[in-house]
């Protein structure tokens, strides 16, 4: 794996080596013996979506805030992180990257970000590593909507939960 700095701090992109033969091929998505990461993974998810889902904007508060490494197995995917961490000189700015398999890539996002993804192809798989437990008493979300940024141009699919969340202008201002 080689791991690249973003403008970020601690924000990384993952970049993974595949070892291909006969079979198949084999990709190393998380050795808990790198340091480098700073990652410890508690839980991991594997979602499989449908092409304009749109999963979050979101975080967890204090002690049960969350360092998250996210893959993409299949399809495709616009990754979206904002830094929320107050003393950051990146502070309430976007983060935003195409994650594919073919692009072999990865991103290893810090605690203190909210964190949010755009399905942009069917049947996509997702893999999240969580490095603390969910617990739904300490989340928070900001509405992907309420971003100054470019949105794909395709039907958005929103669950309820992500629909009704707060703007990013009102958390910064509840936040201060």
């Amino acid at each position: 794996m080689i791991i690249y700095s973003t403008k970020f701090k601690d924000l990384k992109i993952l970049k993974f080596k595949k070892k291909q033969d006969l079979r198949g091929n084999l990709i190393k998505v998380f050795d808990k013996k790198n340091k480098i990461l700073k990652f410890n993974c508690y839980e991991s998810y594997l979602s499989l979506s449908k092409k304009g889902s749109v999963r979050g904007l979101h975080g967890q508060s204090g002690k049960f805030s969350q360092s998250k490494i996210i893959y993409c197995v299949k399809g495709k995917i616009l990754d979206i992180a904002i830094d929320l961490r107050k003393n950051s000189k990146t502070y309430s700015q976007i983060f935003k990257k195409i994650i594919s398999p073919k692009n072999l890539s990865g991103i290893l996002i810090p605690k203190g970000f909210a964190h949010g993804v755009i399905v942009l192809e069917k049947n996509t798989i997702l893999l999240n590593l969580s490095s603390s437990k969910y617990n739904p008493k300490k989340e928070f979300g900001i509405n992907l909507k309420s971003l100054n940024i470019k949105l794909p141009k395709m039907k958005l699919i929103f669950s309820n939960k992500d629909r009704n969340l707060q703007n990013l202008n009102e958390f910064l201002k509840i936040k201060k």
